[in-house]
């Protein structure tokens, strides 16, 4: 619904406005459906043409990423999207691209990357977003608990700025669950008041799973 309203908003914005642009932008990120879908993509092929409104490399990009979280866009596309703006922006936002395909190849490929230390910060960072960018948040379930298990290693191994971005942009905010809540619990008594900083991290990050799940009660 809200990707819907965020449809409409675009596509009654000012011609070239800086509104027009970020609705279309945070139309694409959410977009769900298959209508949505089709609306991304005919937008990123030409076939659909909003007045003002300037398909940059940025704008590919972002319309790419959103089909590849939707299935519809392969390894293939996001190759040669690549190779039409092979700059360094291009590649960061390749990662994001790749990371975002909904498959658990794709997310394992990402997670192991960014734990691995193979990235640099931006691409970690990319590589990160792009993780985080699903349709159904149970195709990343299964690393709640490899979070945690890896958290501390992270923390103790790498630079402050890498620990930080992994153990904050790793976080399972997605999977708003007691369970989630039960885990990182467990993992905080486990820490004690060893490593301050570290906990305070995961403290902010369970700060948000508590939001979302007061929210969801009360919608309920």
């Amino acid at each position: 619904a809200a990707a819907d309203r965020l449809w409409e908003l675009a596509r009654a914005a000012e011609a070239g406005s800086d509104a027009q642009l970020q609705f279309v932008g945070a139309f694409a990120h959410l977009a769900h459906t298959g209508p949505q879908l089709d609306a991304v993509a005919a937008l990123l092929s030409g076939e659909l043409v909003l007045e003002g409104l300037e398909v940059d490399a940025e704008m590919r990009w972002d319309l790419l990423t959103s089909l590849s979280a939707g299935g519809l866009a392969d390894a293939g596309a996001i190759a040669a999207e690549l190779e039409r703006d092979a700059t360094s922006t291009g590649q960061l936002s390749a990662h994001t691209a790749r990371a975002a395909m909904p498959t658990p190849e794709a997310k394992r490929a990402a997670w192991d990357a960014v734990i691995g230390g193979k990235l640099s910060n931006l691409e970690q960072r990319a590589a990160i977003t792009g993780f985080n960018h699903v349709h159904d948040p149970a195709l990343i379930a299964g690393y709640v608990e490899e979070y945690f298990d890896v958290a501390g290693t992270v923390w103790e191994t790498k630079s402050y700025e890498i620990a930080q971005q992994i153990v904050t942009g790793l976080y399972p905010a997605a999977q708003t669950t007691p369970e989630t809540l039960a885990k990182t619990d467990a993992f905080l008594h486990s820490l004690g008041e060893d490593s301050p900083a570290l906990r305070r991290l995961v403290i902010e990050s369970r700060d948000a799973v508590v939001r979302a799940l007061a929210a969801q009660a009360a919608d309920a």
